[in-house]
């Protein structure tokens, strides 16, 4: 039997050029598909059909312009949340707000290549806040109304949200993507409540708002007057639950992420 390699290597060669131009084809793809992604929208994009793009960029290559000039990122999104709780003897008992944003971005805190649960918060933040902006005055008056009594409250809720449309189709299109809006808004709070405080949450409410960073020409003041929340002020909701949550999992998360954030007081029932 011959020891010379050179017989071996040679089988393997076709194989190894094949890797090699399939790693070459998908370097390519992918350094299109972000060209594509990161470029203003054009008529390009429907080079790759359906939503193959969105669902190739996402959740991990997503990139945009917006942390640059002319107009970056210049504000942050705030998720709040507080719980209404029975304590031992049945009273209904209000928490104290947790900050669900700085709990998650303690959990990125540190981290080369932090979680994808560390942006949620703020990302829900975001959709629900824009959402809220759409309505109109007579849309955020029902918003900021209570809806938690009884099992059709969501029911009462978007019906009367669609009632304060009218007969106008662009205000019940942006009634329903409100109402989309704040059916996961809902969902992340009971989970983040039922994490916190246990099992005796009966309902909740959030507090969102955006508040913009101090404007560049004011940086070098000692103490700059904090800019105002935009708020979207809304009313307390009942308890909510998408398919397939797993709130176990959640609680043993986001409480680690509680407790580097040290918000240690917002977690008692007082």
């Amino acid at each position: 039997m011959s020891d010379n390699p050179m017989p071996r290597a040679l089988k393997r060669r076709p194989v190894v050029r094949a890797v090699m131009v399939l790693l070459a084809l998908v370097t390519a793809f992918h350094v299109f598909a972000q060209f594509l992604w990161i470029a203003p929208a054009s008529q390009l994009r429907t080079l790759i059909p359906g939503d193959f793009l969105t669902s190739w960029q996402i959740p991990y290559f997503g990139q945009s312009w917006s942390v640059f000039a002319p107009d970056p990122i210049n504000g942050n999104y705030v998720y709040k949340i507080r719980a209404v709780v029975r304590d031992d003897s049945g009273e209904r008992v209000t928490t104290k707000w947790i900050d669900a944003t700085d709990a998650e971005y303690a959990g990125a805190k540190h981290h080369l290549l932090p979680a994808r649960a560390t942006s949620l918060a703020s990302e829900q933040a975001t959709n629900y806040k824009n959402a809220w902006d759409e309505l109109t005055e007579d849309q955020k008056a029902v918003v900021a109304e209570h809806y938690w009594k009884g099992d059709d409250w969501k029911a009462r809720f978007e019906g009367k949200l669609r009632a304060a449309s009218g007969d106008d189709q662009d205000a019940v299109a942006k009634a329903n993507a409100f109402i989309t809006a704040n059916a996961f808004t809902d969902a992340y709070a009971t989970q983040v409540a039922r994490a916190v405080w246990g099992d005796g949450v009966d309902s909740v409410q959030w507090d969102i708002y955006r508040q913009n960073v101090t404007p560049f020409a004011d940086r070098h003041e000692e103490h700059p007057t904090p800019e105002p929340k935009q708020k979207a002020p809304t009313g307390w909701r009942g308890l909510f639950t998408m398919p397939e949550q797993n709130e176990q999992d959640f609680a043993e998360t986001f409480t680690r992420w509680v407790d580097a954030s040290g918000q240690h007081d917002a977690t008692e029932v007082h």
